[in-house]
């Protein structure tokens, strides 16, 4: 294979991969002046964690909820109190029935889990 003087790449690869680099530019131009305008799209999201609005990354996780690993962290370990506060509801509700029992904790109260250490 001969190489033309009037070529613009050398391969088609090379073509590929600059085709690649100018998708990716405008898209990232695109996301930039999204999140600068303050409009929400598939790219644009607000983290349901800290509501913070983050924009997704070229090359990352598409279906990313939250804004950053602390974030995500937070809302498991509140999914985890909620799950615990469930059970205890539900336990003292099946504890008291027709016994007279008054459980410790209403179905109103909070319960704060500490972490186990002493002070």
């Amino acid at each position: 294979m001969t190489a033309r003087s009037d070529a613009t790449y050398c391969s088609p690869a090379c073509k590929a991969a600059a085709r690649r680099r100018r998708r990716h530019n405008l898209e990232a131009v695109a996301i930039g002046l999204w999140f600068t305008m303050g409009i929400e799209t598939e790219h644009v999201v607000r983290c349901p964690a800290c509501g913070r609005r983050f924009a997704h990354k070229h090359g990352h996780r598409r279906d990313a909820r939250y804004c950053c690993s602390a974030c995500r962290q937070a809302a498991y370990r509140a999914r985890k109190a909620e799950r615990v506060r469930e059970a205890v509801t539900v336990s003292a509700d099946v504890t008291d029935a027709g016994t007279g029992y008054t459980p410790l904790i209403s179905q109103n109260e909070t319960v704060e889990m500490s972490s186990g250490g002493t002070s």
